[in-house]
């Protein structure tokens, strides 16, 4: 299993560059059946997505879930000449990050069956601000359906007891820039939040709520 303590290493002092990997997302997807969802639950490291994830899988019947950094990182970390700035090359944003999201949303592509509901994690960051791949993802793979849900990050001391407790970095200066960093990302206007500050189980309540409230849309 991947070691998520390890990943981000140099996102807070790069350069985003979405572009390539909504190339690659929309390259990589297709069509779903009717009855299929496909749920995208984003959000920064640290808020609770594989835990909010891995929660929602009994609740929710015929669901499956594939988590990003479980499906592809190790291979970021294990090209990387340096682990704590694998993120944070050109390389890593033009040629790595396609592959790695690419992938994940290929395989659940090609799970979206019969009722099937697949719950794909991952961080998405400045590819969330992309308003065209999203329209353009939605028509990729109708006639299933998709939803996009973001965990926002909780206050600034609550999220660094978080990103400690799985042994990521949170010694200053490099904690309040990366805050800095992920909070200035755009995100598209139909993307819905959930508010983190809170217990896991109250957060897994509020993300069951929004979807709901999405299907019966």
């Amino acid at each position: 299993m991947t070691d998520v303590s390890r990943l981000g290493g140099g996102f807070a002092t790069s350069i985003p560059d979405p572009g390539p990997t909504a190339t690659a997302l929309l390259e990589a997807a297709g069509p779903g059946s009717p009855a299929a969802r496909l749920i995208v639950l984003a959000g920064p490291p640290g808020v609770g997505k594989t835990a909010v994830a891995r929660a929602l899988l009994p609740l929710l019947p015929h669901t499956f879930l594939i988590d990003k950094d479980q499906t592809a990182s190790g291979f970021i970390l294990a090209t990387a000449d340096n682990p704590t700035s694998a993120y944070g090359t050109p390389h890593y944003w033009q040629t790595l990050r396609p592959l790695e999201y690419a992938g994940a949303l290929a395989l659940a592509c090609t799970n979206l069956v019969t009722t099937r509901q697949i719950l794909l994690v991952g961080g998405f960051g400045p590819e969330l601000g992309l308003d065209y791949l999203w329209s353009n993802l939605r028509d990729k793979i109708a006639p299933a359906h998709l939803i996009v849900l973001h965990l926002d990050a909780p206050p600034l001391e609550t999220w660094r007891a978080r990103m400690a407790q799985r042994g990521s970095r949170t010694d200053d200066p490099y904690f309040t820039h990366l805050v800095q960093t992920l909070g200035n990302l755009p995100i598209q206007a139909h993307v819905t939040h959930i508010d983190t500050d809170a217990s896991l189980h109250t957060v897994v309540q509020r993300t069951l709520n929004a979807l709901t409230q999405t299907k019966n849309a």
